[in-house]
């Protein structure tokens, strides 16, 4: 079958196609059109298919110029046999090759069936292929995609309910399982045979198996390619009356926010947002004679255990209790215990890892029911009646992952490629969140970075905007979901808390960085039609960000100012729901920078010493003290009253 790098957008099953034709190379065929054009030292005919000598690091092939009249997206397929595995990369050329017109596949070693979506091609265009190293291609071309295939899928309690549109004929249904793609779907189970197009429904739970995080396929008979899945992979994109908690997402009543050390403190402040990081190696318990008293929880089957003392730490009940909004963001550390860092952490990951944080492993149906378990598990004890436990908010996943190589390593890998595999990490921690909560929400995490890249090596990092359009068009077409935005908009430079000064943070949509000098721009584009869920905004937190206190006269006064010119501006902005500071009490290992409301006592880690001026701001903000509080801060800013914060 199709091994697919993004969303599998569908093959045309019609034979009256208005782009050139798929070419068979195999039996000695020609090159019929496709030449060599980058480090390939040899392209000659074999019996296998053209077989292709690399002389460098990056072949490449054009094929010919031709009219691709058709109006509608294209799947460009392959068959090859690679000498390694790898990542190939496909054009859809007009003049020149652009990156912006490509996508990326995964190649294993051994035979490959490629299938990559590619963008409407035009007149006098052409294709380029660049294969990971040696290789025979046995047929390469592009065959129309439509919106043909399964259409949407809706979980209820009981059932799947599905719609299979843009077919007419016999057709059937093939179920994936998380860690899977199109490429698995011809050894995938059928669970249900009929005629398109269709409505049905089939049941939601198998045995033990529960399938609100599996995909779903169309597969049909085509009449040169064969038994191919049509449209899609498509997961439940709703939730319907399956939560036992419905109550509605909590109302803190502000936007003031801290990653909280001392709680007591944090309440006298005037918290009404948490934000606490979660480790899952701390969270999970692996030793076969687990403590009595820590729980356990059951998915497909299987029984999963966790710490009880680590959850306790985390003091989710009083704050909460307190009416506090509390986010927890779920990180995967590196723990040097073998058998926890196998499991959790992505397998794909550099062994090195920068700061010892990787993306979680959902690859693997191992990683994946751990996963599963996890985010099922963490919903279910902090959604119980009567606050039992406590109640969370949100689940943020992973840490500023546009930066991945640095915050949530899996290894290089092209951009949409870790986009599809953060997305696959999202949508499973909505599913199982959703299982035990209406209304707990998902966020994902990323930098100030918007237009800019902050690696020079584009493997390893993207810009921010990049990943959002390209997260909210891979969910789109495997079936939008409740995701959300939390977003860090630390000043351009983290040593200089005068953020208002920023020259990187211009009022554009595609300035560098957004910060908060130029946040409007981001409660704008969350405004966009496509960004918008069933017509709805989706939430957008800010989730960390600081400002420092330099080691000179005006250094507490200018973070104060930071912090009153930051408050003022997310104050006027209806699309920001929160803004947690980072924060409590500097920290030692923090690369020298002093963000804390506390200083911390010297010689120490994070121990809290005495209070800065931003202390008293922060407990001013959003109370009648405030404009009192704030006003020191107006001719360090160089404006007469805060409305002017706001760029309208």
């Amino acid at each position: 079958m199709f091994r697919s790098a993004i969303a599998f957008l569908g093959l045309a099953v019609s034979t009256a196609l208005a782009v050139p034709p798929v070419l068979d190379f195999t039996g000695g065929k020609t090159a019929q059109g496709w030449l060599p054009a980058h480090d390939i030292a040899k392209l000659e005919p074999t019996g296998a298919g053209l077989k292709l000598t690399a002389s460098g690091t990056d072949p490449f092939l054009h094929g010919p110029t031709a009219d691709y009249t058709s109006a509608v997206p294209l799947v460009f397929v392959a068959t090859i046999h690679s000498e390694a595995e790898g990542w190939a990369q496909v054009f859809a050329s007009d003049k020149v090759d652009r990156e912006d017109r490509s996508a990326h596949v995964r190649v294993v070693k051994g035979r490959n069936e490629l299938a990559v979506v590619l963008p409407p091609m035009g007149v006098g265009s052409r294709l380029r292929f660049d294969p990971p190293g040696d290789c025979t291609i046995g047929r390469i071309g592009v065959i129309e995609a439509g919106n043909a295939g399964i259409t949407s899928v809706h979980a209820t309690p009981a059932e799947l309910k599905l719609a299979v549109k843009g077919l007419a004929g016999p057709v059937e249904i093939a179920e994936l399982q998380p860690e899977q793609t199109a490429t698995d779907a011809a050894g995938a189970t059928v669970v249900w045979k009929g005629t398109a197009p269709a409505e049905f429904a089939i049941p939601r739970i198998d045995g033990k198996h529960d399938r609100t995080a599996s995909g779903f396929v169309a597969i049909v008979a085509h009449p040169v390619l064969g038994r191919i899945p049509v449209g899609t992979v498509r997961f439940a994109e709703t939730f319907a009356g399956i939560a036992k908690d419905a109550r509605p997402f909590p109302n803190p009543g502000s936007k003031k926010g801290l990653q909280i050390q001392m709680v007591d403190d944090a309440i006298a402040l005037g918290v009404r947002h948490a934000g606490i990081n979660l480790s899952l190696g701390a969270l999970i318990d692996l030793d076969p004679e687990r403590k009595p008293g820590n729980p356990t929880w059951v998915c497909e089957g299987e029984t999963f255990a966790f710490r009880k003392s680590y959850l306790d730490s985390l003091n989710v009940k009083k704050l909460s209790d307190e009416g506090m909004a509390v986010y927890l963001i779920v990180l995967a550390y590196e723990t040097g215990r073998p058998a926890m860092d196998s499991l959790i952490l992505h397998p794909a990951r550099d062994p090195k890892l920068v700061n010892k944080i990787a993306a979680f492993d959902t690859t693997t149906p191992r990683g994946v029911r751990q996963w599963r378990a996890t985010i099922e598990f963490l919903a279910d004890w902090f959604s119980r009646e009567n606050n039992e436990h406590g109640r969370v908010a949100g689940y943020i996943i992973g840490n500023e992952v546009n930066v991945h190589w640095q915050w949530h390593n899996l290894g290089r890998m092209p951009r949409n490629a870790m986009v599809a595999d953060y997305l696959r990490q999202t949508r499973l921690a909505n599913a199982a969140v959703r299982k035990t909560s209406a209304t707990a929400r998902c966020y994902m995490s990323l930098t100030h970075f918007w237009t800019i890249d902050p690696d020079k090596d584009h493997w390893r990092s993207m810009p921010g905007r990049y990943f959002i359009e390209e997260f909210a068009r891979q969910a789109r077409a495997g079936g939008d979901f409740e995701w959300h935005l939390a977003h860090h908009p630390y000043p351009e430079d983290l040593g200089n808390p005068r953020t208002w000064e920023d020259k990187t943070a211009p009022q554009n949509p595609d300035a560098p960085r957004i910060t908060f000098k130029n946040l409007e721009q981001l409660d704008r584009f969350f405004a966009r039609p496509e960004l918008l869920l069933q017509n709805k905004r989706r939430s957008v937190i800010l989730s960390e960000q600081g400002f420092h206190s330099k080691d000179n006269p005006t250094g507490d006064r200018d973070q104060a100012a930071g912090y009153c010119y930051a408050w003022a501006k997310i104050a006027r902005l209806p699309g920001i729901d929160a803004f947690i500071l980072h924060r409590h009490v500097d920290h030692q290992y923090e690369g020298g920078l002093n963000l804390g409301l506390w200083r911390r006592k010297p010689d120490t880690i994070a121990d809290p010493s005495t209070p800065r001026p931003m202390y008293d701001c922060f407990k001013a903000a959003g109370t009648p003290r405030e404009e009192e509080a704030f006003r020191f801060a107006l001719p360090v800013i160089g404006i007469e009253k805060w409305d002017d914060v706001l760029v309208k």
